[in-house]
């Protein structure tokens, strides 16, 4: 599992007109919230944090996840590839097979273990898979049965590019909680609705109704 994330000072820039100060704080709770039900998915069996952001490569450590050091903020497609990259490197060799892959936003902050759950196994018998987001243009979730085919196409209309390179779409109904990426205040009122996470939960209470 690769969670890409980009350093807090930078993410959920759409929020900061309403947050202000606390805007670096949402973005770190948000991501803490989406690791937490990752790591809590019995089906995940390795969590890679790939980001430029020292304070996340340590939070991730701490709850025991892997880190990938990104150079530069390339951005979430270029830090898929390099996700998926070091996953296909480490199934290489002989008599060991590769794992499948799959990239989670990391601004899920309603997310639960057992809808992440239901979305790898439905992506599970196709060689490529992709959830949609709440709004039906972008995308949470992109799997795929070998990493070095992955082909991240991220940001801006990404479910249609994401089908248009044959990714199976996932319809499940059942898993708001996975399709609810947060990018303006709105965003976090209907995750609110859903049951945020802990961290969030906290930050959230502290900031404008």
């Amino acid at each position: 599992m690769l969670l890409p994330v980009k350093p807090f000072a930078l993410g959920k820039s759409r929020l900061g007109s309403w947050a202000g100060a606390a805007r670096r704080d949402i973005a770190r709770a948000i991501f803490l919230d989406t690791m937490d039900a990752i790591l809590h998915t019995p089906e995940v069996c390795r969590l890679i944090v790939v980001t430029a952001d020292p304070e996340a490569h340590a939070l991730a450590a701490g709850a025991g996840a892997e880190g990938i050091h990104e150079a530069s903020v390339g951005g979430l497609n270029a830090a898929a590839r390099l996700g998926a990259a070091a996953a296909a490197a480490a199934g290489h060799g002989a008599g060991v097979r590769t794992d499948p892959v799959a990239v989670v936003a990391a601004d899920l902050p309603a997310l639960k273990p057992r809808e992440l759950a239901s979305v790898l196994a439905e992506a599970g018998p196709h060689p490529r898979a992709v959830l949609a987001d709440h709004r039906g243009h972008g995308s949470t979730v992109l799997t795929a049965q070998d990493p070095s085919f992955l082909l991240p196409g991220f940001e801006g209309a990404s479910r249609a590019r994401h089908a248009a390179n044959g990714a199976y779409e996932i319809a499940h109904s059942g898993v708001p909680g996975a399709r609810l990426d947060v990018d303006v205040p709105g965003d976090l009122a209907l995750a609110a609705a859903l049951g945020l996470g802990t961290h969030t939960a906290a930050v959230q209470a502290n900031l404008p109704q």
